[in-house]
């Protein structure tokens, strides 16, 4: 978008293009004062180089808001060159206007996108740091590595679902699901899992997620999954307008007996979840079962 000032910059010529922005009549050009499209914030930031550039008879270069035909503002670049008679005078301005408002909105959503990567990079690190040191606590140097990638497989998958929904929400049948994937036990006939359909923030998706895994890999080692005849139930459903329940439910033909000591795999099911949902879980060992749930 061309233009052309006089010495005290009023404007002496538009091109069609500039024209159409401002929906300026070519016949009444010379009542047309471009100021007054300004967005108001802009006055300030624009009277300072452009007062200075008049008075020195210098180039110019800025960036402001002006006020379209529509009634839009519109982000504008101007780029200005001083113009000079034969004779040496200043004559006034001669410049073009670049619409660059989708170029910096799409730079602002850039710096944004990249504050958030850095901030999920840090917090995803700070869990792999705390999966890393509780295991190494709670488990022997020969089993450390399947033990270690088990659970990063496990966060990984939650992790998976949660880009694919553009970090917004993740539905608990695809939680359930993609944890019982980590361990290919999601078409076993053994195992029942169901609800209606209920979202779950990031937040609360990725620790969720995590003990779901925890109780996955129990459940293969020496649970219901471990054995011909044992039984794995997965439900959900609602207690009310704001509230779930997830239920984890395992029977076993054999007597089963509790743990004798509680590690990390206690802390993931059970506290970290508490903590980072604000609900209240229940982990209960029966003689033929195992029942782990979440009330949120």
């Amino acid at each position: 978008m061309l233009w052309m000032g006089d010495a005290l910059g009023r404007c002496v010529f538009l091109n069609s293009a500039l024209r159409r922005f401002w929906g300026v009549d070519p016949q009444h050009l010379d009542q047309f004062d471009w100021t007054s499209t300004l967005h108001p914030d802009d006055i300030e930031l624009l009277s300072k180089p452009f007062g200075e550039a008049m008075a020195a008879h210098t180039p110019f270069t800025i960036e402001a808001r002006y006020k379209r035909a529509d009634g839009v503002f519109r982000i504008m670049r101007t780029e200005a060159n001083p113009r000079f008679g034969h004779d040496g005078a200043f004559l006034g301005m001669t410049g073009l206007n670049i619409d660059v408002t989708e170029q910096r909105h799409a730079e602002q959503q850039s710096r944004y996108l990249m504050g958030e990567l850095n901030h999920r990079t840090k917090n995803l690190l700070a869990v792999v740091m705390a999966i890393a040191r509780a295991t190494a606590k709670s488990t022997d140097p020969q089993r450390f590595l399947d033990t270690f990638s088990s659970r990063l497989s496990g966060l990984a998958s939650s992790n998976d679902l949660l880009v694919a929904r553009d970090w917004s929400s993740v539905s608990l049948s695809d939680l359930v699901t993609s944890q019982l994937q980590t361990i290919s036990m999601e078409k076993d006939e053994r195992v029942a899992f169901g609800g209606p359909n209920i979202s779950v923030c990031p937040q609360h998706a990725q620790t969720v997620g995590m003990a779901l895994h925890e109780l996955a890999t129990n459940s293969l080692k020496y649970g219901a999954l471990s054995e011909p005849h044992g039984r794995l139930r997965v439900v959900w459903h609602t207690t009310g307008r704001e509230h779930w329940r997830l239920e984890w439910r395992e029977t076993v033909k054999r007597t089963l007996s509790a743990p004798e000591r509680r590690g990390f795999g206690h802390v993931v099911m059970v506290d970290m979840v508490e903590h980072a949902v604000g609900g209240k879980v229940h982990l209960q060992f029966e003689p033929h079962g195992v029942i782990w749930s979440l009330d949120v």
